[in-house]
């Protein structure tokens, strides 16, 4: 590659202070922008509020269809800052994306080299779904990073270079990601590492699948929260959970297309996917008889194939090799740039540098911009909430949560035969109710009291309606 240790030192520098804009720049300036940020964020807050981190709620109900340690560390962020706010919640997830990138770049550094480290950290940074949820209070980031840095721990024993801390290490951490997602981070550390055990066939191979204090460690982590879960609540807690949010999933009648995470992975990667195009089969044989890649290209490979095999389908539910897959397209540039002439190698340089501040650019300045109507409801909500009349509140079939989060306070949902009970008994009640609804709910509501337009789209509003004492305070 290049020669030159102070370039290689002055582009990592900038690399690693761009990635800390992308991840943190503007952090909590943006409301919650999503349902799943707040079906995060609201368990989070509970804990912070209530005190109660062992089981966490979402709108009065038990929440337990995922474990909670996203939960734990957010509501932590919330006790440092004083607040459950957008910053505290989102923080965990920046913080292990940092974690994340740092991890990778340590690894490729050690088997590949420093310029294949470099480029695979600027591929990572400057990835469109790694960015997006490293600022995101969301699963996924933390998921990812617990995964990569399980397989890399083990990888290390695995290939001769670590001795059994580091193994034990990797089962610690395995056990916290089955705390942030549940069983099916075995598909992401477990079965690759079984995968390279039959192809590779070496001791410490198997020695790391059956290590004994290895899967303790694993199991004292991994199913604590759900052993005293199941002691205080009982065995049946669970089975509605596992059908709705891991049966359903695979097995939906209706079946997302196969090819859907390559179409995710080839533009969340780009341009760097343009590199899988360049001698693909060439470039898998040669790695396939190096150790390292061969480790890499199944960690990436087996969970891409089986999560494609699944019914339901969602860019996220694979960011968890998306850092393994960057180390491959690090290495892969560095390749090609070893035969490239002086003018691919500036422009390589120069992309590397460019694209990560893109990235920190649009979430600092752009993004809130440009959602600014999906989120713009909020703050309004939360003024009138501060001046509405003091009865109780409810919501008309469907509620964004991001309401509850905002409303610092649950929001019950009423179907039509809890409506006209409580119309019976002459309630005095605020109703929520979206604009596809407002007018099945008009006829029956005393009064309208306020309507908040954009919400969520454009297009979209969300109408309060009141009923009985209500009206007559409100024209108070």
């Amino acid at each position: 590659m290049i020669a030159d240790d102070a370039l290689y030192r002055r582009l990592l520098f900038v690399t690693f202070f761009l990635g800390a804009l992308a991840f943190y720049w503007g952090l909590g300036d943006i409301a919650l922008l999503s349902f799943n940020e707040a079906r995060r964020a609201v368990p989070a807050e509970g804990m912070f509020r209530s005190g109660d981190w062992l089981l966490p709620r979402l709108n009065g109900e038990l929440y337990l269809a995922k474990p909670p340690l996203l939960y734990w560390l957010a509501a932590a962020c919330a006790w440092l800052f004083g607040a459950a706010n957008e910053w505290a919640v989102r923080l965990p997830s920046a913080l292990a994306a940092s974690l994340c990138v740092w991890v990778c770049y340590r690894y490729a550094r050690r088997v590949f080299g420093s310029w294949p480290a470099l480029f695979a950290t600027q591929i990572l940074i400057a990835n469109a779904g790694f960015a997006v949820f490293a600022r995101r209070a969301e699963i996924e980031m933390l998921l990812t990073t617990l995964c990569v840095a399980s397989l890399i721990a083990a990888l290390r024993y695995v290939q001769g270079e670590g001795g059994r801390a580091w193994l034990w290490l990797s089962y610690g951490l395995l056990g916290l990601a089955m705390l942030t997602k549940g069983p099916l981070v075995l598909l992401f550390v477990t079965l690759p590492l079984f995968a390279l055990a039959l192809s590779s066939r070496g001791t410490r191979h198997w020695q790391a699948l059956y290590d004994p204090l290895g899967w303790l460690i694993f199991l004292l982590v991994g199913l604590s929260w759900y052993a005293v879960v199941t002691w205080r609540l009982g065995w049946d807690v669970w089975t509605s959970i596992i059908q709705v949010d891991m049966v359903d999933k695979i097995q939906e009648s209706t079946s997302d297309p196969f090819y859907d995470y390559a179409i995710w992975i080839i533009g969340d990667f780009f341009p760097a996917s343009l590199l899988l195009l360049i001698r693909p089969i060439t470039t898998v044989r040669r790695w396939w008889r190096d150790r390292d890649c061969k480790a890499l290209l199944l960690a990436v490979a087996i969970p891409f194939l089986l999560y494609s095999l699944f019914s339901n389908k969602h860019a996220k539910y694979l960011l968890p090799i998306y850092p393994l897959l960057a180390l491959l397209l690090g290495k892969r540039l560095a390749e090609l740039l070893e035969a490239g002439g002086a003018r691919l190698r500036r422009m390589v340089l120069v992309l590397g540098i460019a694209l990560p501040a893109l990235y920190a650019l649009y979430f600092g300045l752009v993004e809130s911009k440009i959602y600014e109507y999906r989120v713009a409801v909020f703050p309004q909500f939360i003024q009138w909430l501060h001046t509405a009349p003091p009865f109780p509140l409810y919501a008309y079939h469907t509620l964004d949560e991001r309401l509850i989060y905002y409303a610092k306070r649950d929001i019950p949902l009423l179907d039509d035969t809890r409506l006209q009970e409580l119309r019976a008994h002459h309630s005095d009640m605020m109703l929520l109710a979206e604009s596809s609804d407002a007018e099945k709910i008009a006829p029956l509501a005393d009064c309208s009291l306020r309507t908040f337009t954009p919400y969520l789209k454009r297009s979209k509003s969300l109408v309060v309606f009141g009923f009985g004492r209500v009206c007559r305070e409100e024209t108070r």
